[in-house]
């Protein structure tokens, strides 16, 4: 069992470990938004039934309590990196539910601007993955899991979305 603390609510979320269940998601794309530092501010009503977390428990709550732990570190350290310089990162992910089962996304995280041009957030759509790439992908991230590597992977990286795609 993992925990969370809602910085808004105060309150302790729990999370299940990770379980031998996943499957690959299908439906419409899923939605968060974070403030800076990462704190869940919105999420859409698809994202909280996949999540079966509450709204109550996903708003304030950390970005992480859905990253799987099997994930390679690089590939958050990749889009972090890229998203703080004020870059939009694309790549896959395997997320985890409030029940411990595990779900594949191709995800596009992108960073918020206000008028005067400073980051003030992060959105993250996240989509059904490429049916053709998705096992080449499962490969690539357990091998960079397997090896602790700090290597890129070739599904992720930089996405131009056109000037002014990142402003609201």
């Amino acid at each position: 069992m993992v925990t969370f603390t809602n910085s808004r609510t105060g309150s302790t979320i729990s999370r299940e470990d990770a379980k031998d269940e996943e499957f690959i998601y299908e439906g419409k794309a899923l939605l968060v938004e974070t403030d800076l530092e990462g704190i869940i501010t919105y999420a859409n009503r698809r994202f909280i039934e996949v999540s079966a977390y509450s709204k109550e428990e996903v708003i304030g709550s950390p970005h992480c309590m859905h990253m799987h732990p099997q994930m390679p570190e690089a590939i958050f350290k990749d889009a972090c990196q890229m998203t703080s310089a004020g870059k939009t990162w694309s790549g896959y992910l395997r997320n985890i539910s409030k029940e411990g089962v595990s779900y594949w996304t191709e995800a596009i995280i992108q960073p918020k601007f206000n008028d005067a041009g400073e980051i003030t957030g992060y959105m993250a759509t996240r989509r059904a993955p490429n049916a053709d790439e998705l096992e080449s992908v499962m490969d690539e991230y357990d091998r960079l899991k397997e090896n602790n590597t700090a290597e890129r992977s070739q599904y992720c990286g930089e996405v131009y979305l056109g000037r002014d795609a990142c402003h609201f």
